[in-house]
Parts: C-alpha cells; structure tokens; sequence
C-alpha cells in the first residue's frame, strides 16, 4: 500500500482551487492539473508499507492529533518547484497558523521515526499541488502570483492510501484522527 499523511481540504477549498486552475489554463498554462478530490496539504509521506503497518499508524496519528486544538490556515499565492524559470510542479502556499501545522508535521515525523518508520528528510514545505509538469513559457502569470483562494480550519488529520485506479491516481482516507486535546 502507498501510504501518506495529510490534511483534506474542505470542498469550498478545493472547488476554489479549481476555479484557480482554470484561471492558470485561461493564461495558457498547461501541464497535468491535479483532479479537485486529490487536493490535500502533505504532512508525511510514507511510501509503500504493508497493511500490518496500519494499526501502529493509527495509534500514533490518534496520540499525536490530541496533542493540538483545531486551527486555522489559508490557501494563497503560486509558487513552483524547484523554481519559476525551471519548474516540475506548480503549487500553491499554505499559510496562516504555520507554527501549529509545523508543530503537529515535526511530532508526527518525530512519533513515526520512533516507530521505525522510514521517512524523507526533506525540510517541510506546506503547500497544494495544482499540476505536475507545467509550462507557462513567455505567459505572464504576476497577477495571479498571490491570489487569495480561501481561508479553512484543520480539525483532523488524515491517513491516505494512494492508487492508481484505471492510470488515474486516487488518493482513498483510510482513517482520520481529530485535533481535540484530552480534557485534564
């Protein structure tokens, strides 16, 4: 199983980011757009793992997320990796309560790491994939370098399984940890 951890976006977030998408193709960029039920904000991911992983997955997922409350984050801005002049994806930033997002994201991979989990070492960078290979030479895309898509509450945290269903990639919650502290 292809595994990862993330946050969802509600559906007012993700039909904005949409929305966006089409703005970016009425500029002429192109590339292969990310489809609206694969946005999410990637916390870790964790690769291919044996189902008998789960159970220890969702124990630390569940002790971690009652570490935090709820918090706020908004979708803004375009960005590229690994830059504008030679870009592979073509995303969008999260900001807002970065301290808690960082927070929760640092525990996790701390908590799995503890667990003998194998995981990318790479600094976290908070952001939405919107499309994979694009290309937008000669376009002027500065008006719509910090568009503002929408503001949203974290409230959970989420265990995907990716799959390639049909050569579409389909990312299916597979279980889903609440942000509430335990009372004292």
């Amino acid at each position: 199983m292809r595994l990862f951890i993330g946050v969802d976006l509600p559906a007012e977030i993700k039909q904005a980011l949409l929305e966006f998408q089409s703005e970016l193709r009425l500029l002429g960029v192109n590339g292969s757009f990310k489809s609206q039920d694969n946005f999410h904000i990637t916390l870790e991911f964790l690769g291919e793992l044996d189902d008998s992983k789960i159970p220890a997955l969702t124990e630390t997922l569940s002790r971690v997320a009652s570490n935090y409350k709820p918090f706020d984050l908004n979708i803004v801005g375009l960005g590229a990796f690994p830059s504008f002049k030679r870009p592979h994806t073509l995303w969008t930033a999260v900001n807002g309560s970065l301290t808690d997002l960082n927070r929760l994201r640092d525990e996790l991979h701390s908590e799995l790491k503890n667990k003998s989990f194998e995981l990318e070492e790479r600094q976290f960078k908070p952001h939405v994939t919107l499309a994979s290979r694009p290309n937008f030479d000669s376009i002027d895309i500065s008006a719509v370098q910090s568009a503002k898509l929408g503001e949203f509450s974290v409230k959970e945290v989420v265990l995907f399984e990716s799959r390639a269903i049909r050569g579409k990639r389909v990312y299916i919650d597979l279980f889903k940890a609440r942000l509430e502290p335990l009372e004292p």
